[in-house]
């Protein structure tokens, strides 16, 4: 009904598309839906997706009940009374609050998706489309990266300065702010240059992560281009040589991105081979018949029975998505405390064992990392759920939501959650007297006396600002995160060298001067 009363080209009909989330637009404008297919590697953008949902739930978890963060039962050094026993504090379901390890997926996902292209050029002995891609994807990199988070912290900036972000006081001018502002996007949001150092950006402190993931872009694209000639063995020994020495020099994001390539050519060598099986699948050997099961995969005999090396790869997949659900609730504190994580923190090796008290975890969240990106394209019915509606949604919203959720909990958390009773301090009329706080918001409303009311309160306040984030997600994707994609791509065509590209620079053909035909 809706859909006929609007006219589609009334600014009504505009402004109301550009409000609501795109998912409910789709439903009521049949010309608002885009066409979309899978990809042979979609389902890695549903695991980043809902990787950067557990990473908005971590820090919402953080900022409003910090201590369902600690692991089941264990308390404070001393303090027994701060101990808390919640459901989703329990190993494995304390994953959905777990954001840390969800960095370490990011990571190997952008090593294998930068990967994917150049591999498959190389592949196909088209080397001349793998430089290209890799020269186009070197330049558009740092807008896709560093555009959306300086849109997004300029926002930040202005609502503090006009004294409309909570707990933020405003500079004396605007000229101070801006100068501020200026120093926080060039020496901490583009600030590649300190590898994988936190380096605590202003206005979003979450948005540490981004420089990392630009710096090691590079690196990846420069392994790419120095083995793209060489033989097949070569590059995969090459490239876990240099993951062995990312790891003996403590470079967890180095080690990441280069599995990222490892298996992004694992992957492209899978394919092929399942290609050139379906092809000599009608004319397979008779004697081949005893030792093939009915869906072509060879059988291991042992002792009476038969065990087909797939159901073997199935196991170990499964075993390893279980460990990465185990590590992945590795605690914020504590974690030699905890039962199966202290084992894990006791068998770190150097130097991850004495760099500081978060390297141990992050090369535990590496490992798994690296065995969940394979293992949830080995397993069907990961891959199916990672290929859904919802995970792709979320993969498409992904990095608005990385870098939405934090503004949007600063702006708001604080009116939703309000506080529980406090009685007044002190006595009247003296210094140190702090007048009764009433309850209110949901903190008021639910109570933080018992483990359960702060569940109860966890969820509650997640199905307030959950919806929140994902509207503000999908509104900063359509109007800063695609523009800036479709603008660094007119950028790169506005510049390119039309005379540099390979379809377009016969032999003979004179060039500029200052190019040489080598080049």
């Amino acid at each position: 009904m809706l859909r006929h009363q609007l006219n589609p080209v009334s600014w009504a009909d505009t402004f109301l598309r550009a409000l609501i989330p795109s998912f409910i637009a789709d439903a009521i404008f049949s010309d608002h839906r885009k066409a979309t297919r899978l990809h042979p590697t979609s389902y890695l953008d549903g695991l980043r997706g809902i990787a950067s949902v557990i990473v908005f739930f971590c820090h919402y978890t953080e900022d409003n009940y910090n201590s369902l963060t600690r692991s089941y039962g264990v308390a404070d050094n001393d303090r027994p009374e701060t101990a808390t026993t919640g459901w989703i504090q329990l190993p494995f379901l304390r994953i959905i609050f777990s954001g840390r390890p969800m960095v370490h997926i990011f990571f190997v996902i952008s090593g294998f998706v930068l990967s994917y292209k150049p591999i498959k050029a190389i592949h196909a002995r088209d080397y001349d489309k793998c430089y290209v891609t890799l020269s186009s994807s070197t330049f558009r990199r740092a807008f896709r990266l560093f555009g959306p988070c300086v849109a997004s912290t300029f926002m930040i900036m202005c609502l503090q300065q006009m004294d409309l972000y909570p707990g933020r006081n405003p500079r004396a001018s605007w000229t101070e702010q801006l100068m501020v502002w200026k120093r926080v996007v060039f020496t901490q949001i583009t600030w590649p240059w300190a590898w994988d150092k936190d380096m605590m950006p202003g206005y979003d402190i979450h948005l540490w992560t981004i420089p990392i993931e630009f710096a090691h872009s590079m690196l990846l694209f420069m392994v790419i281009l120095m083995l793209a000639r060489t033989k097949l063995r070569i590059r995969q020994m090459m490239v876990l040589g240099l993951m062995g020495y990312c790891l003996s020099c403590g470079k967890w994001a180095g080690f990441e991105f280069l599995a990222g390539l490892f298996l992004a050519e694992v992957h492209v060598l899978k394919s092929a081979r399942e290609q050139q099986n379906k092809e000599w699948e009608s004319v397979a050997q008779e004697e081949d018949d005893d030792d093939l099961d009915k869906y072509g995969h060879r059988e291991v005999r042992q002792g009476g029975g038969l065990v087909s090396l797939s159901t073997l790869k199935t196991v170990f997949c499964i075993s390893l998505v279980i460990l990465g659900l185990f590590v992945g609730g590795w605690p914020n504190h504590y974690a030699d405390k905890t039962p199966g994580i202290r084992w894990f923190l006791a068998k770190t090796p150097m130097p991850f064992a004495k760099m500081d008290h978060l390297a141990p975890q992050k090369f535990w969240f590496g490992l798994c990392a690296i065995g969940t990106v394979w293992a949830v394209g080995e397993l069907p019915l990961l891959k199916r759920f990672f290929e859904g509606s919802l995970a792709q949604y979320c993969g498409h919203i992904s990095y608005a939501i990385y870098i939405c959720h934090g503004p949007v909990l600063g702006l708001f958390q604080a009116y939703v959650f309000g506080s529980p009773f406090v009685p007044a301090q002190g006595e009247p009329g003296t210094d140190d007297y702090k007048v009764a706080v009433e309850a209110h918001g949901i903190k008021g409303m639910m109570g933080m006396d018992n483990t359960t009311q702060k569940t109860m309160g966890w969820f509650l306040g997640l199905c307030v600002l959950g919806p929140i984030v994902v509207w503000a997600a999908d509104i900063f994707m359509r109007a800063i995160d695609e523009p800036i994609v479709r603008i660094a791509r007119k950028m790169e065509n506005v510049c390119l060298d039309r005379e540099a590209q390979p379809d377009q620079r016969p032999g003979g053909r004179r060039l500029e001067p200052g190019y040489s035909q080598a080049a």
